[in-house]
């Protein structure tokens, strides 16, 4: 596999420019899929605990419908908890941090969150592979892949390859030339020296394998101003009074705003060894997945978020992974699958009242 990278300009835009339900390109979808409605959210937020009940109302819906732990909040939304409930929202703007939903009575989610500067990423854009998916003796970068980092010793990871036992990683970048051989593993962790810094040209992984295939990606360090400001809030998270599921989800919705895709995925990566049972969980970790065009790794997860939202009689948490299921599978060529799952997103949507 060989990928075209840029790891100047490119990268800086891609990352700046970088929610239960929703990174955006222009795609022709194939004439086999069936059209599923999709709205243009401007992200405020997500709700990370619910203790009670709560309605939710996006601007294209009639009605007010119950909603789930880990549903993102777009502008225009409202919130209607019942009496004596406790709705607890992370904002998307790291200055904001944790809004406790007012109870017995509808609230705008603008009220409680304002939208972040610049605009949190989306995580649904249309999947459109730069490779073939079904090619094998490739390896893939899980990680860190277009990705800005806290950490200046990050794990790096990929793929293994069928028959391949040796693999030759590099890290360049400014002042930085590392190479180092691992044999039957698939990570290793950068040692720090040379030390990784902020640099503007950020930093180009190469992992090659023995049978000659190339991945390539691009990372780079968060600015020192802006990662104690993410430090800062992540502390005032991790000190409250939440489950483990609920902090995640929080910390997943900070560092996914700040481009902190690698923390991100390995904050949901724990949270699915440890046996989560949050539809949003796994479905979050499939967006991301997805972006990487890791599509088995997205659609594990993705299936995973269909079961437990239906469990959980979460409508919207349904079609939404139903909708990105169908998208999976007409990138890997099961057009039977993709059509099925399609069809569920767009009854799912329908029922929510969707024009």
């Amino acid at each position: 596999m060989k990928r075209r990278v840029s790891i100047q300009r490119a990268f800086i835009l891609m990352l700046a420019a970088t929610s239960w339900a929703s990174v955006g390109v222009a795609f022709e979808p194939p004439r086999l899929r069936e059209e599923v409605p999709t709205d243009a959210c401007t992200h405020v937020g997500r709700i990370i605990s619910i203790q009670g009940e709560v309605q939710l109302k996006r601007q294209t819906w009639a009605a007010y419908h119950p909603t789930a732990i880990g549903a993102e909040l777009c502008l225009g939304d409202w919130l209607q908890p019942t009496f004596r409930a406790r709705v607890t929202v992370q904002c998307a703007d790291p200055t904001q941090n944790l809004w406790t939903v007012p109870n017995g009575k509808a609230s705008g989610a603008s009220e409680g969150c304002r939208p972040p500067n610049p605009p949190s990423p989306a995580l649904t854009r249309p999947i459109t592979p730069t490779r073939d998916p079904l090619a094998s003796g490739t390896s893939d970068i899980i990680g860190p892949s277009n990705t800005w980092l806290l950490n200046d010793r990050p794990t790096l990871r990929w793929v293994p390859v069928a028959g391949v036992t040796s693999y030759v990683v590099r890290v360049t970048g400014p002042w930085v030339k590392w190479v180092r051989e691992v044999n039957n593993a698939t990570h290793i962790v950068y040692p720090g020296q040379p030390p990784l810094k902020p640099v503007e040209e950020g930093y180009l992984l190469t992992v090659e394998a023995d049978n000659g295939e190339v991945a390539r990606t691009t990372f780079g360090l968060l600015d020192q101003k802006k990662a104690t400001l993410v430090k800062a809030a992540a502390k005032q998270i991790t000190g409250q009074k939440l489950n483990a599921d609920e902090k995640n989800l929080a910390l997943v919705e900070l560092y996914i705003g700040q481009g902190l895709i690698a923390e991100a995925t390995e904050l949901l990566e724990a949270a699915v060894a440890r046996g989560s049972q949050t539809a949003a969980i796994y479905y979050i970790l499939g967006n991301l997945y997805s972006q990487v065009e890791l599509f088995l790794h997205a659609e594990r997860n993705y299936l995973k978020a269909a079961k437990l939202a239906t469990t959980a009689k979460d409508t919207e948490g349904q079609a939404a992974a139903a909708a990105r299921l169908g998208e999976i599978y007409t990138v890997l060529g099961k057009s039977d699958q993709a059509n099925h799952w399609l069809k569920e997103a767009k009854e799912g949507y329908q029922a929510l009242g969707k024009p």
